[in-house]
């Protein structure tokens, strides 16, 4: 099949004839194995290489020849493909064949690698291998070494796009094309045949390229490279090895950290290389030789080279050091090997080999010397003249001091001068002192105490290290002869003696020590933080550790002691610590010698704050409330004693500061609950007393929960868990047909009938004889008519007492129809002829403003849809009434012009109006509900006290304010209504909104405690109407005769609204007496026109108390005015607000007029802050 010949050499010819019988029987063998390896095409180009190189292989057999050949198989074409040929260690040369073919089909080929021994023949020296080469685009590597054929690169040996490696070695190569591999992914250029001719022009362009390196005999001047970032965009390293007569110039123009080395092939005969470096800034390493040779910018300074490494400049005929100023600060490798240097100023501390041989020294400076130990390496050798000297200074470096004047070594030398394996530490001629005895000192020899096996040894004549040789430890060099860093492979738990051996393999020297191991190591760390209801938090940190019990240890966290500090064999510890703050702490373990520290974070969850409802019992549902973190993914809830697991609560809903679980075993004195995510932990641990504080509120606030799990109450004067004080006052009455009999409604305890002493006082004089009496209820008889007007009453039950202000009223009866109105008498000058209520109606009102008549008793009958609470001054409109959709505020706008009221707290008071809580609206959300049966729509309001928006869940009011139900309702009309409130009928105006606050269940302090509710509005400081030519003065606030605020009126551009407060509330159902009042009036910065008011509304202690306001649109109709000579006939719109009693309203008016009279304001703001005093 294929035609074998051998060489025509004698010396080869009886070897050849047995390959190629042997190859032809093979061949014939196996010949029809060809098609199940390599297709014809590749098996041909592989034949095609082995007869040119003369290589006996078969080549049927290539793919079974892994030395050599790598094929793989393709499963797009189901071939195999020859992807990696690599020739090296060949035999003698066989000839079988002259290679003909004109190219290769070698599609897959990565890799071409040829080593031949130098003189090695080819069958054909006129073919070059790499025009055969140039076609195989998949190439990646291609690495060549002494093959003759190679006299050129041709010209068009470019467009590799998946070349890395291109080596070059072939002695017949003296050019290089200026388009060598142009355009390739080649990244490591290498050409070791000393080159005649080459050029790198600015259109070669080899993108991926980091490491160039070139054997130069360019003799002639012109010869250049320019290294810029357009051709080069990726070189980091450029090395140049010049002939002795090479002469060649670099221009450097990069921007990122290169190395730039330019020597001669010979140390004795470099050639001429010149440097010119455009930014020295990225110079890393800089090596340089030849007397001829030049660099630019010279000299060597720290500013110019900032992160120089690695300097050469050897064989440069310098006398002048040439470094100026300070050293380049990483400089690490100084070489000025043969030069005239007479001495050196300095050595820099990051200096570690210095090489000055062959120069001119004759000593170097004792301090420098001494003074430098991490300089690992010094050379001094062939300065023939240097004659030291060498003292114990020099014993931290290895030292070369061949060819030197040197006379003497100092012990640290001579120690391990003949050490085996290693070294030499030192290089001289000197002879080997008799009789010398090798003095290693270690400091604390016999109280060895390491760290994990490690110990920094001190001491002298220490030697230079020992790494290997010695199964039980190794010794690693820190400063030559005084500093070894030992490590033991086997820890020392109790003092144990070793036998150092200081140099490898060898006995000698040799040293005793006593080690024990000492070290620390924080090898975990997890968190638990427990809370047991009422004291702070305690944080368990468990630590597992490696340590010796042979030492005592501690634990601190930042600065502080752990409070308690626990062992649970075998390498547990437990630091306890009180309150940690939330945030970034470090915790120490440490024993006398070693200390070990680990950063962790208090986390802000998962914190467990609470649980409700307890007790609780198995399967039902319990609320964790605390901080949970944002994700429910590794939560975990379990309930432990004594730190066993006793079950999980299975998680049924989560928030982040809410979860919800089932219970599966009892939640009972001493178990604890603990919600984990994986790693920290929040505990709480409930006891009897904090089913105590849960279930009952903490006592309600009124008491403490004892260990026992009872509540002990502030007073006796508490029962139900210290909920309910008494004896409370919630309402009275006089009887409607005896004056003399009173109803006092309220809770006088549960114990009512084995009170002993029951006294009941109106006003402290008059005495009222009990004749029935029950929990709720005391009647008593009065032994003469009370007065009219307000009444208090007091009130014994054996040692437990009480009272109630204002809390019976009696009413003056009708005095005929005139709402209470006394006329005046008027006087002429012809005498006294007093006004009938008729007439003085007519004045005062100038006939019912045209809209009505004054009737006999002085009060305007109204016209229809007029409103009779102005006298017809206003008129009832249509309004739009939009309710609103997140609070039970009540709001008006018409025309533009905004009204609004609003509720701003719940206040509890003690008997001298000071404020004991407060619950803040704001705080919190309302949940609403809307109906309507088209006459009437009702918008329900429901306070969510049980999510506070910005309380914290510890506060003690925030948790008696859960229970707190505030429910508001809103109802508006077209129609007319008469609502039913208490013993009052009132009527609704059409288009007016009624509002119904109602609050339920708060938790009083003491038995003299009250509630007030607090609204705010925006009143104007000057008011007036004007009227027939007359300016009418409108009091915005106005009272009764018991100084209760009875009507509010804002006023603003001839709107006003007119509020009213009756003073009737409901307590348990029942009517009593409300005072309303002004609590404060401010005047804000940004309108000195208006004040903001806060109005409060008293109730007395009620579990129940309802408020009923209504608010009403109004118009006022002017047409019957007379006016002055400017008069307008404008409509105006009024706004009729009537505030039921007990209603608790917010009420805020956001539209003010301008001030029309300076004086008129200054007397009404006179006549307000009058009255605020009178009330307060």
């Amino acid at each position: 099949m294929y035609k074998l010949t051998t060489t025509t050499r004698h010396q080869s010819r009886g070897g050849s004839h047995w390959i190629i019988l042997i190859l032809l029987t093979v061949s014939l063998l196996c010949g029809t194995s060809i098609s199940q390896s390599l297709n014809q095409a590749e098996s041909d180009s592989v034949t095609f290489i082995l007869q040119q190189y003369g290589i006996a292989i078969i080549p049927s057999l290539i793919c079974q020849t892994p030395q050599y050949f790598t094929c793989l198989y393709n499963t797009s074409d189901e071939q195999y493909h020859l992807t990696q040929i690599i020739f090296a260690g060949l035999g003698a040369y066989v000839n079988w064949g002259t290679p003909t073919l004109q190219s290769l089909d070698l599609p897959e080929l990565n890799t071409f690698k040829l080593v031949q021994s130098v003189g090695r023949q080819v069958t054909n020296p006129s073919i070059n291998i790499l025009e055969y080469l140039k076609p195989l685009k998949s190439l990646q590597n291609i690495y060549i070494e002494n093959d003759p054929t190679i006299t050129y690169v041709p010209p068009d040996f470019t467009d590799f796009p998946r070349l890395s490696l291109f080596s070059l070695n072939s002695p017949g190569l003296t050019s290089l094309p200026s388009t060598l591999l142009n355009n390739s992914a080649v990244s490591i250029l290498h050409i070791y045949s000393p080159v005649q001719s080459m050029i790198i022009g600015p259109t070669l362009y080899l993108p991926q390229l980091s490491s160039l390196r070139i054997t130069v005999n360019c003799t002639g001047p012109s010869h250049s490279i320019n290294i810029t970032s357009k051709s080069f965009p990726m070189l980091m390293s450029l090395d140049l090895y010049t002939a002795e007569n090479a002469n060649i110039t670099i221009h450097h123009n990069l921007n990122r950290q290169f190395s730039i080395i330019c020597l001669g092939m010979s140390l004795w005969n470099p050639g001429q290389c010149n440097l010119r470096i455009g930014n020295p800034s990225v110079i890393t390493t800089l090596a340089l030789a030849g007397p001829n040779s030049t660099f630019w910018p010279a000299p060597i300074t720290s500013t110019t080279y900032p992160i120089l490494f690695h300097l050469v400049l050897e064989n440069m005929g310098l006398t002048n050091f040439p470094i100026v100023g300070s050293y380049p600060p990483l400089l690490s490798i100084l070489n000025l090997r043969y030069n005239r240097l007479l001495s050196i100023p300095f050595i820099p501390q990051s200096l570690r080999q210095l090489d000055l041989d062959g120069n001119d020294l004759t000593t170097l400076d004792l301090a420098m010397i001494g003074s430098h130990t991490g300089l690992e390496v010094l050379r001094v050798s062939n300065n023939t003249l240097f004659v030291g000297p060498i003292t114990d200074a020099y014993c931290a470096h290895e030292l070369n001091v061949l060819y030197t004047l040197v006379d003497s070594l100092p012990d640290c030398f001579w120690c391990y001068i003949n050490a085996s394996f290693v070294g030499p530490y030192v290089q001289t001629s000197l002879t080997f002192p008799s009789k010398f005895y090798c003095n290693v000192t270690i400091d604390n020899a016999d109280n060895i105490i390491t760290n994990n096996g490690k110990y920094m040894l001190t001491g002298q004549n220490l030697g230079f290290g020992n790494e290997e040789g010695n199964v039980n430890y190794t010794l690693s060099k820190v400063v030559a002869n005084s500093k070894l860093e030992v490590a033991f492979k086997v820890l020392s738990m109790i003092p144990t003696n070793f036998t150092l051996n200081l140099v490898p393999y060898d006995t000698e020297p040799q040293k005793q020590i006593t080690v024990v191991e000492g070290g620390v190591e924080i090898v975990s760390l997890s968190l638990q933080t427990f809370i047991n209801g009422t004291s702070n938090a305690v944080t368990f940190i468990f630590l597992k550790v490696t340590f010796n019990g042979y030492f005592l240890h501690y634990g601190q966290v930042d600065s502080r002691n752990c409070s308690f500090f626990i062992y649970f064999p075998p390498d547990q510890q437990m630091c306890v610590m009180n309150d940690l703050t939330i945030g970034s702490h470090s915790i120490t373990f440490f024993n006398d010698h070693y200390s070990t520290s680990r950063k962790f974070d208090v986390s802000p969850y998962p914190v467990l704050n609470s649980i409700r409802p307890l007790p609780t019992t198995i399967g039902s549902m319990i609320t964790l409330s605390g901080n949970f973190g944002p994700s429910q993914t590794n939560i975990t809830v379990k309930f432990k004693s004594d730190n066993s697991v006793v079950s999980i609560c299975t998680i049924a809903s989560f928030t982040p500061s809410t979860i919800v679980c089932q219970v599966a075993s009892p939640l009972i004195d001493q178990i604890e609950v603990a919600v984990s995510d994986g790693i920290n932990t929040g505990s709480l641990l409930v006891t009897n007393q904090y089913i105590c504080q849960q279930s009952t509120d903490y006592c309600h606030g009124n008491g403490l929960c004892n260990t026992v799990g009872q509540c002990d109450c502030n007073s006796n004067g508490y029962y139900n868990n210290c909920s309910k004080p008494y004896p409370i006052i919630s309402s009275g009455s006089y009887n409607a047909t005896n004056n003399k009999m009173v109803t006092i409604n309220g809770d006088f305890g549960p114990n009512i009938d084995s009170i002993e002493i029951i006294s009941i006082k109106i006003n402290n004089t008059l005495d009222c004889t009990v004749y029935i009496k029950s929990q709720t209820l005391i009647t008593c008889d009065l032994e003469k008519t009370p007065n009219y007007g307000l009444s208090s009453v007091q009130v014994q039950l054996d040692s437990l007492n009480t009272s109630a202000k204002n809390v019976l009223y009696l009413r003056q009866p009708d005095n005929g129809g005139n709402n209470g109105l006394t006329t005046t008498a008027t006087t002429t000058s012809g005498g006294s002829t007093p006004d009938t209520p008729q007439q003085l109606c007519e004045k005062q009102t100038s006939n019912c403003y045209g809209h009505g008549v004054c009737d006999v008793n002085g009060k305007c009958q109204c016209e229809d849809n007029y409103n009779p609470d102005d006298e017809c001054f206003t008129k009832f409109i249509n309004t739009t009434i939009t309710p609103n959709t997140t609070s039970p505020t009540v709001s008006f706008d018409i025309d533009g012009i905004d009204f609004q009221f609003e509720v701003v707290s719940v206040q509890e008071l003690d008997c001298d109006s000071n404020i004991i809580k407060e619950l803040f609206i704001s705080n919190y959300t309302w949940i609403v509900n809307a109906s309507t049966n088209n006459i009437t729509t009702i918008v329900d309001y429901q306070l969510n006290t049980t999510l506070p928006s910005s309380s914290s869940s510890t506060d003690i009011n925030s948790i008696l304010f859960q229970s707190v139900s505030v429910l508001s309702t809103i109802s508006f009309s077209s129609k007319p209504r008469d609502i039913q409130f208490g013993d009052q009928k009132l009527h609704i105006n059409p288009n007016s909104i009624k509002l119904a606050i109602n609050i339920t269940n708060w938790q009083y302090s003491s038995n003299l405690a009250t509630l007030r509710v607090v609204f705010r509005t925006i009143i104007i400081n000057n008011q007036t109407v004007e009227y027939d030519c007359n300016e009418k003065e409108v009091d915005a606030l106005s009272y009764d005769s018991l100084s209760s605020l009875q009507y509010l009126r804002v006023i603003k551009d001839d709107i006003q609204f007119n509020g009213r407060f009756i003073d009737v509330a409901l307590s348990n159902g029942r009517p009593t007496y409300s005072q309303t009042q002004l609590i404060s009036l401010t005047q804000p910065s940004s309108n000195e026109d208006e004040s903001i008011a806060l109005i409060g509304i008293n109730l007395p202690q009620c579990q129940s108390c309802v408020l009923d306001p209504d608010f009403s649109p109004l118009l006022i109709d002017k047409s019957n005015d007379s006016g002055c000579d400017s008069k307008s006939n404008n409509w105006r719109i009024i706004v009729g607000v009537v505030v039921g009693g007990f209603g608790a309203i917010a009420i805020t008016a956001a539209a003010i007029i301008a001030i029309k009279k300076t004086q008129a304001k200054i007397r009404i703001n006179q006549k307000m802050q009058m009255k605020l005093q009178e009330m307060n």
